[in-house]
């Protein structure tokens, strides 16, 4: 069995050098050799593409780079959509350009289709499914979508992951840590982006995407947690024709929301929808704590009785009670223009160090928002500001988690899409009546019953353990030769270092000993020589060069 497993990993090893050489091909045919040469990548380059003449010169550093992310594939074409939604780690430039990304994937033969429900579902399609689609109404990089029926008549869709995309995006993950951990280490400019946090973020949110059973879970959270808005439909999931690669539910029919004039010439009462819609939004971010995180005009349908109807919940955030407590805080801050409290809110998120120098930080974030102070609440949106001010700390190395970014972007595609439906849509009104709410839940005797259990809880287990770990301190302190060590690697660095100079003193002192002891017997005449030197001088001085280099 060992050789088999390493007979596996050589395998892998030589696809992912051919796969590393195909990467970096792309990279060096759209114009990045001289950063790849920086790299010290130059010799995995191909013959071909390193002496690269540019035939398209007029374009841009970011539109290069959207070119080569496109044309390596689904990972890369992922991970640059991913840098579309976070202008708080690439400029601004490269966020547009990776707006324009676009999966240039061809939809799966339907025989293959066939053999993966199949496989997956463990029984034949027409057993499954009623009728089924052999063509698909919509195609990504992940997966295909196709439209079928239960038997019980039921209107259903299909999500099929693509056979194999997981060991292809694993694969492209290693490679991009690899160049991440390159990029940061020959090129000092790069880690201000930290790629390496970049993949990493990168990894965890596509490992999510690729199980169908997380993005089930999902739905039927986020389905009963809303449930008590009538006006807002998520698809049902169907658990026993589901599994880690087939998803299948509920189908929606409706006018998806990018088409604005058309849901307006639908709809009779849009200020009322807009606002019930706006509710349930707060309620999955400030309630609930769990959220939709790809909000886009695609997968917001307006259905043909007049409700809501959300899509696609392959991408979540999620914010503890904490987070939710601090989020709260901010909005409040920007509703008060309180942008000291907003500074130390970003300090407390972004973990911020000590050398962050706050003045300087809050100075900037005042006068980046300043343009917006004293506007009337309904034509300040609240999304954008916080994304604004994000971009801000990050100049600071104050890094906000990725979830926190998703409700940024939510909070500012719900805010603009409500303002496209009614002019007089006031989220940062709606948020503060939303957030008075809140504060009375946090400070209502049911929440303290609830902390306050907690907290017995823990006082209880403290308790239990606290007199046995007094005894033996106790017991410790009593023995003889009890000390107290104290460690520091600090400390440690500086034993090590005054070592080596001890070292080194000593080695010059007898190097020059050495020296001298050379020099006094060059005067011998009755000794033995070697090239008409006395050989004890020639010994010693050689000796003595030795150890003054080691020194």
């Amino acid at each position: 069995m060992k050789w088999i497993k390493t007979g596996q990993k050589l395998n892998l090893a030589v696809r992912n050098a051919g796969r590393l050489k195909e990467i970096l091909g792309v990279f060096a045919k759209h114009g990045f050799v001289d950063v790849l040469t920086r790299m010290d990548l130059e010799r995995f380059i191909p013959a071909r593409w390193r002496n690269w003449i540019d035939e398209a010169a007029e374009l841009s550093t970011e539109q290069r780079l959207r070119l080569a992310f496109e044309e390596l594939g689904p990972t890369f074409t992922k991970l640059g959509q991913l840098l579309a939604t976070r202008p708080d780690l690439v400029p601004e430039s490269f966020v547009e350009e990776f707006a324009h990304l676009q999966d240039d994937v061809r939809t799966l033969p339907f025989e293959t289709i066939r053999t993966v429900v199949e496989t997956e579902l463990g029984k034949p399609l027409s057993e499954a499914f009623a009728t089924f689609e052999e063509v698909p109404i919509a195609a990504a990089s992940i997966a295909q979508v196709h439209a079928a029926s239960l038997h019980t008549g039921e209107r259903v869709v299909v999500k099929i992951q693509r056979p194999g995309i997981d060991r292809i995006i694993d694969h492209d993950i290693h490679l991009m840590e690899f160049l991440a951990k390159m990029l940061e280490k020959y090129i000092p400019e790069s880690r201000v982006f930290a790629p390496s946090v970049i993949v990493d973020e990168f990894f965890r949110s596509l490992k999510q995407e690729l199980d169908f059973f997380i993005e089930a879970n999902n739905l039927q959270r986020i389905r009963a947690n809303l449930a008590v808005y009538p006006e807002i439909v998520i698809p049902a999931v169907h658990r026993n024709l589901s599994t880690k690669r087939v998803l299948t539910m509920e189908r929606l029919f409706g006018t998806p929301m990018r088409d604005i004039e058309k849901v307006k010439s639908e709809v009779k009462d849009l200020k009322r929808l807009t606002v019930i819609a706006a509710r349930a939004f707060f309620k999955t971010v400030m309630v609930d704590g769990i959220f939709h995180g790809d909000l886009h005009g695609g997968n917001i349908f307006i259905l043909p009785d007049g409700r809501f109807g959300l899509i696609d919940f392959g991408i979540v955030g999620r914010l503890s009670p904490r987070s939710r407590q601090q989020l709260s805080n901010m909005m409040l801050a920007i509703v008060t223009e309180d942008y000291e409290a907003l500074c130390i809110q970003y300090a407390e998120l972004g973990a911020a160090g000590p050398s962050v120098d706050f003045d300087a930080f809050q100075r900037e974030v005042r006068n980046t928002l300043a343009p917006y102070m004293g506007l009337r609440l309904n034509e300040v949106n609240a999304g954008q500001l916080l994304i604004e001010a994000t971009k801000v700390a990050t100049k600071y190395q104050i890094r906000i988690p990725g979830d926190w970014m998703m409700v940024f972007r939510a909070l500012f595609t719900m805010e603009g899409m409500g303002r496209a439906l009614d002019p007089d849509f006031d989220m940062l009104e709606l948020g503060r009546e939303l957030m008075q709410d809140l504060v009375k839940d946090q400070f209502s005797m049911e929440r303290y019953s609830k902390e306050f259990i907690w907290i017995g809880k823990d006082l209880l287990g403290l308790a239990q353990v606290l007199p046995r770990q007094l005894k033996w301190f106790l017991r410790k302190w009593n023995q003889d030769g009890f000390a107290f060590e104290i460690k520091s690697p600090e400390l440690a660095e500086l034993t090590i270092q005054l070592e080596k100079n001890q070292r080194r003193q000593s080695s010059s002192i007898v190097a020059a000993g050495l020296f001298i002891a050379s020099a006094i017997t060059l005067h011998f005449d009755d000794v033995n020589k070697i090239f008409h030197y006395p050989l004890f001088a020639v010994l010693t001085f050689v000796a003595a060069i030795i150890l003054w280099l080691r020194s």
